[in-house]
């Protein structure tokens, strides 16, 4: 049963290895037993770090007196990102993060004083 695991990822990475002219059903079927090859080893990784990362974390907001986004900067790198590894992911179509990234702390793109602004401000001030 081993030998048939590894037999079939190892076939999954070569199948996604040349170049995506035309998905076939061979090509499909290997990208999928790649992503779970890789899941094997990715998901209980990233559970060891979203783990630590969460207490981590937590330690770190109570050392500094409940400041939450000093917690914060710890959860979500370490506790979001990839979580399973698809197919789309393995021929590299989609990205995969192990550590994740927090979007919402972009900078506004509005103007001061257009409508929405505030609204925007208001999340970040403290």
């Amino acid at each position: 049963m081993r030998r048939l695991i590894v037999t079939a990822v190892l076939f999954g990475l070569v199948a996604t290895g040349r170049p995506a002219a035309a998905n076939t059903q061979v090509e499909e079927a290997g990208r999928a037993l790649a992503s779970v090859g890789v899941n094997i080893f990715w998901l209980p990784a990233k559970a060891i770090m979203a783990a630590v990362g969460l207490v981590a974390g937590s330690v770190v907001g109570l050392a500094t007196g409940g400041d939450e986004r000093s917690a914060y900067a710890l959860w979500v790198p370490l506790a979001s990102g990839t979580w399973f590894v698809t197919p789309d992911q393995v021929d590299g179509t989609r990205p995969m993060e192990f550590f994740g990234s927090d979007y919402a702390d972009r900078p506004s793109e509005l103007l001061l004083g257009e409508p929405g602004r505030a609204s925007y401000e208001a999340m970040y001030a403290m």
